[in-house]
């Protein structure tokens, strides 16, 4: 029985790491883009022109945070970071 209760407890525990990790790699695919909402409405919002990409799920590679972030605005949310780095 004790070695039995010992195998549940560390299914468990494995279980509960596995699931951790998960979480915190979709964490990891998701970009804020609250910084860009607050801005009024109407207003444009200028980027830098620095280079750091991100690929859209519409296929498409944006220079930066902030021309990601107006073009998710722009389609409403439908729009997702495929991954970090060039399409």
């Amino acid at each position: 029985m004790k070695i039995t209760g010992t195998f549940v407890l560390l299914t468990l525990a494995v279980l509960c790491l596995a699931i951790s990790q998960n979480s915190d790699a979709a964490k990891e695919d998701e970009v804020d883009c609250s910084e860009y909402k607050r801005l009024e409405r109407g207003r444009p919002i200028y980027c830098e022109r620095l280079y750091q990409p991100f690929c859209g799920s519409d296929g498409k590679t944006y220079n930066n945070k902030c021309s990601f972030c107006k073009a998710v605005l722009r389609s409403r949310g439908a729009l997702h970071m495929k991954q970090a780095g060039a399409c």
